[in-house]
């Protein structure tokens, strides 16, 4: 068959396909003129759903489902596709859609696979009649690489794994009555679960094949993802300098004293060559890495970072309170807020939210009042003392208070509410 045969069945597919059942996502999502819409995320974080989604919204609005098209690159049939079979692919997309309003909506997925992809979006988007949503593998379609192939002309929209209240209505939660003992218990019972076990998509709907599917996904990762993606020679090492970061979920990942620590196994490795793999696990969105908050970038650069998973099914200890941590660390992550820790003497801020006004963040698993270490008050006041008035606050696992100490109000806040806020 010839590969415009080959397009011409690919699109057929589509339109008889039967759209699977989708979990709605708290992502907004636009279609604008001129530009495309990345999605870009972790793998596995629900890329593709969140297309399904957009492509049942927009019928359930009248869009007719032949004026959209969805092509997944990672079909076979098509990796013989090559920019000189541009016109053939505007002729057969013309022949097989229908516009509404004038437009078409191509959907392409793993879009990597197509070679010069940034060259044949920008050629849609010239010619003023198509909206584009393209998505594709964390490991080649990062939002960098979107930057520089789109140069500009795109939006992008982080899809992460689960929320907490997207969680709830995979559960089948309502959100209502929870003063109620019964069902107070019971979202805490999620809560749990969701801290525990994490939030990927395809974990939080097959439980029965968590630790398969987790250890798939994580060796995709750093295999393809890091390791091919560039080009890393001593795998071998990489995989040791990764066990190290995976051990300090929760705490701290300083180059420096990585690097002391290979020398004196006698394993010389740069700081940079550290450094970059630091980068690599952070680009793509294996860890979220956060820098210690100072007034200039030289105060900051040589600093310890904090490190945290993606999400917390790739912990390899289960430890409730940093795990607590990561999840709020995730959550602003998609709330796009900017954020750092602060250290102040023996004191530390576990998040300060460069906001106006700023919001410092305690993270802790107390069950009462009195089980809070002072030293997490003590914190937040000198946070305010030497950045200035803010909103302090303790996220606990399910207290709720308002207390004041040293003129400062101190919100205390569970970290269900918390998470139900966004």
């Amino acid at each position: 068959m010839s590969i415009e045969g080959v397009l011409r069945e690919v699109i057929e597919e589509w339109f008889v396909f039967n759209l699977p059942r989708v979990i709605p996502r708290d992502i907004s999502y636009l279609l604008p003129e001129g530009s495309a819409l990345a999605l870009v995320g972790p793998r596995r974080a629900g890329k593709t759903y969140f297309m399904y989604w957009i492509a049942q919204d927009l019928m359930s609005k009248g869009w007719p489902r032949s004026s959209i098209i969805y092509i997944n690159f990672e079909d076979v049939r098509l990796s013989v596709l090559k920019p000189t079979d541009f016109s053939m692919f505007l002729k057969v997309i013309n022949e097989e859609a229908r516009e509404y309003n004038g437009k078409i909506l191509l959907m392409l997925d793993e879009v990597q696979n197509l070679p010069e992809w940034g060259r044949w979006v920008r050629t849609l988007l010239d010619k003023g009649r198509y909206f584009v949503i393209l998505s594709g593998s964390s490991s080649r379609v990062r939002a960098s690489d979107v930057a520089t192939e789109l140069r500009g002309r795109y939006i992008d929209r982080l899809v992460l794994p689960f929320s907490f209240r997207e969680f709830l209505r995979v559960r089948g939660f309502e959100q209502g009555f929870l003063e109620v003992p019964e069902r107070h218990g019971k979202l805490l019972n999620h809560l749990r679960d969701y801290v525990l076990n994490g939030s990927l998509p395809e974990v939080v709907l097959r439980p029965e094949m968590a630790s398969d599917l987790v250890r798939t996904y994580r060796q995709t990762i750093i295999y393809r993802d890091i390791i091919e993606r560039y080009r890393i020679r001593d795998a071998a090492f990489f995989e040791t300098f990764l066990e190290i970061v995976e051990n300090s979920f929760g705490g701290y990942v300083s180059v420096t004293k990585l690097s002391n620590y290979f020398k004196s196994l006698g394993i010389s490795k740069s700081k940079k060559t550290l450094s970059n793999y630091l980068k690599y696990l952070e680009e793509s969105y294996y860890v979220v890495l956060i820098r210690r908050f100072g007034f200039s970038s030289r105060e900051v650069i040589q600093q310890p970072r904090k490190v945290y998973p993606i999400d917390t099914a790739y912990f390899r200890r289960k430890s409730i309170e940093p795990m607590m941590e990561s999840v709020v660390a995730v959550e602003l992550m998609r709330r796009g807020l900017s954020y750092n820790y602060l250290r102040i003497n023996d004191y530390e801020v576990d998040f300060v939210i460069n906001q106006e006004p700023r919001e410092y963040i305690q993270v802790t698993y107390a069950s009462a009042m009195d089980e809070i270490d002072r030293r997490e008050f003590k914190a937040l006041i000198r946070a305010n003392e030497v950045l200035g008035r803010g909103v302090a606050r303790v996220i606990s696992w399910d207290l709720e208070d308002e207390i004041e100490i040293e003129g400062i109000k101190v919100k205390v806040t569970p970290l269900w509410r918390w998470l139900l806020m966004g």
